[in-house]
């Protein structure tokens, strides 16, 4: 009889982001709802100056571009305080935290070396990660630099190109969101052996 072994993996992020969540997959239908939405009806905004100063300030992008850019990191600054806003309040699940508990108890898991402190080093890492949330929406929302150089020759270029890296740098700061909590519950429950 062969014993199921646990590992933490895509599902137990999936699972922690649902515990997280309102509905499953909540933020997932969000994102695409208004990135959908904005990109549809984002000809009709010619004119759309933009709300966030680096939206304002990118004089070579159309309206459809700017809408787009205040509307998804609008929408990632909401997500992102009320994710870890309910994970620091409310925490996870008993389905989650068992998880990670039968993920430590895995005995084929890789035994790494480990520091003097690991869980201070994941946590630093975590916080390291949030940090990164927090600087990409400060950077593409509260300064003026798409009027800088980098900026106007991004521009300049093709309209799906500029669309594609905003869906992505959306959905790279969600995962390292996710991972970041991932790192913090899994150093509440992960033993560490010297």
């Amino acid at each position: 009889m062969t014993e199921d072994h646990h590992y933490i993996s895509h599902k137990t992020m999936v699972n922690l982001l649902n515990d997280l969540s309102p509905f499953n997959y909540a933020y997932f239908h969000g994102f695409f709802a208004i990135f959908f939405t904005s990109l549809i009806l984002g000809s009709k905004f010619k004119n759309y100056q933009g709300i966030t100063p680096f939206a304002q300030s990118m004089e070579l992008a159309s309206g459809r571009i700017r809408l787009l850019n205040d509307v998804v990191l609008l929408y990632f600054v909401l997500i992102f305080f009320i994710i870890t806003l309910t994970y620091f309040m409310k925490g996870v699940s008993n389905k989650v935290v068992r998880e990670f508990k039968l993920a430590a108890k895995n005995p084929d898991k890789l035994n790494h070396a480990v520091g003097e402190n690991p869980k201070r080093t994941i946590l630093i890492t975590a916080l390291i990660l949030l940090f990164i949330n927090i600087g990409w929406f400060m950077f593409f929302g509260f300064t003026s630099a798409g009027n800088s150089r980098i900026m106007r020759s991004f521009l300049v270029g093709s309209e799906y190109f500029i669309i594609i890296n905003i869906f992505l740098g959306f959905l790279s700061n969600f995962y390292l969101l996710v991972y970041s909590l991932v790192m913090m519950e899994g150093r509440k429950h992960v033993v560490f052996s010297r």
